[in-house]
């Protein structure tokens, strides 16, 4: 860890600014917001079945959303808040990771700008509990471990980068990126070969892959989640589309760590910030994190370029990260920029997200409103449960259909219900034919094609006739009505 002198950053104001915009999104689900998205909808519902193996996504995110549903419940706002602790605990190896090559300022500063960025701000009220965010914790903690293993080859650091390697494969495959880059990294410094003569490496490796084994037995009987992520693939892509998924990782690039960018940008142009060379060390922690992200980039363009893979830009969050990783310790923060940081960057970020979160509140309570986080589910299960209720004695134990109504409204059913949409229906290991026949089900709908996706997805289920609830939208006073239209599938010997 690079030695300096006390005087320098005051952590406080920086970390008080850090934590509040962190709150941000949560404050915006109280206020404004107070219905979950689709993705975060989704993984509720199948976190009540705690599967080992989904339809298409590692369990990780799964397994998550189903512990803080048990617990809290399906507030918007607590999952919002689960995930912001979870990037808090990335944040924290982040800033670790950085402080074993470089000094405190740089890497409190380099934390405190990706920790501020838009990503992990506003991201969380589409994606909350999302495995692409989930990455922002477990990829600084494989990198951090690994580190301080090969620093003190003790056991439990070697334990615990092998622990961290496998939350990170279960929580979506593209680790094996991370993984690449690693070893990559290792295989070209001479000082890190030396782990592969380590006892600890191995053990590390055997604790990973003890606790994927059960995953990986399950993805081979039940290969759904393994088969989707391989239709990310495409070898028969036309250039303009590969070069299509080149322009979505720039375009994260270019937004998802705003306003960082425009910070360094400011001090390279000031000259607050200088390009330096880290001095050496037996460890070369600076050149390891510079050459495993280069050489994950690398491996994602050839996935991109000649694999086909259909690249989003909300795909790119960890690969940011380990650009910021590589590129802090060979920035140097020069004396007279502290002032400038303390004074006007810090207040300057505490006031566009305060600007920011007033302006969104009061656009989406007053002249707007969002047909998804604050669609009224809760209200519409009642009101379809009611009707249910008048008509049959026992049920329902299925909702399914179209995925925002059936996931929105099917996970305030309550627990005893299993909610899936009509695709999910034969990659869910815990889909019951003779369940939903016993106990019925509600079908959500509002596809032209209903009968036909009746007859693909559910063939021989008699349904009754479409009815509807309209009821108005939550936290707004635009009078918006959200329609929620609902057909029964009867439970046998069960009515009324």
């Amino acid at each position: 860890m690079p030695s300096e002198h006390r005087s320098g950053l005051r952590r406080g104001p920086a970390l008080a600014v850090l934590g509040l915009a962190l709150l941000l999104p949560v404050l915006l689900a109280v206020v404004v917001f107070p219905t979950a998205m689709y993705d975060t909808r989704e993984l509720i519902a199948w976190g009540r079945e705690f599967p080992i193996v989904t339809p298409f996504h590692p369990p990780m995110m799964v397994w998550i959303g189903g512990v803080v549903d048990r617990l809290f419940g399906t507030s918007a706002a607590v999952t919002i808040l689960t995930g912001q602790l979870l990037i808090a605990i990335g944040l924290v190896y982040f800033y670790r990771t950085l402080r074993l090559t470089t000094t405190r300022d740089n890497a409190l500063l380099f934390t405190f700008l990706y920790g501020t960025s838009s990503y992990t701000i506003f991201a969380p009220l589409s994606f909350a509990l999302n495995a692409d965010i989930l990455q922002l914790t477990s990829w600084p903690a494989v990198i951090f471990h690994f580190l301080r293993a090969v620093q003190s080859d003790r056991m439990r650091d070697w334990i615990a980068f092998g622990f961290w390697s496998a939350v990170a494969l279960l929580t979506k495959y593209n680790a094996v990126v991370l993984f690449f880059g690693m070893a990559s990294a290792i295989l070209l410094l001479p000082s890190c070969r030396q782990v592969l003569k380590r006892p600890g490496f191995y053990v590390a490796i055997a604790t990973g892959m003890a606790l994927i084994l059960p995953h990986v037995v399950a993805v081979l009987r039940h290969s759904a989640a393994f088969e989707y992520g391989l239709d990310h693939f495409d070898f028969q892509n036309p250039l303009s589309q590969r070069l299509a998924g080149v322009a979505e990782l720039l375009a994260g690039y270019l937004t998802f760590a705003l306003p960082g960018y425009v910070i360094v940008a400011i001090s390279l142009w000031k000259g607050f910030l200088k390009i330096r060379v880290p001095a050496s060390d037996p460890l070369p922690v600076s050149r390891f994190l510079l050459l495993t992200a280069a050489s994950a980039h690398i491996a994602l363009m050839v996935l991109v370029m000649i694999a086909g893979l259909n690249f989003l830009a909300r795909f790119a969050a960890p690969y940011i990260v380990l650009a910021f990783l590589a590129v802090a310790p060979f920035m140097n923060w020069s004396e007279c920029c502290k002032s400038w940081v303390e004074h006007t960057v810090v207040p300057s970020i505490a006031g566009l997200y305060l600007v920011a979160g007033i302006g969104v509140a009061v656009v989406f309570t007053a002249f707007a409103s969002h047909s998804a986080m604050q669609e009224p589910t809760a209200e519409a299960a009642r009101l379809i449960l009611r009707d249910w209720d008048s008509k049959y004695s026992c049920g329902p134990a299925y909702f399914i259909g179209g995925r925002q109504a059936t996931y929105g409204v099917g996970i305030e059913a309550g627990r005893n219900v299993t909610s899936l949409a009509y695709r999910e229906i034969a990659g869910a290991t815990w889909y019951n034919d003779d369940k939903l026949r016993g106990g019925g089900a509600v079908v959500m709908d509002t596809d032209p094609e209903f009968k036909e996706r009746m007859a693909r997805f559910l063939p021989g289920k008699a349904y009754s006739a479409e009815s509807k609830v309209s009821i108005p939208l939550k936290r707004t006073w635009t009078g918006k009505q959200f329609v929620f239209p609902y057909r029964f599938i009867p439970p046998q010997g069960c009515s009324r």
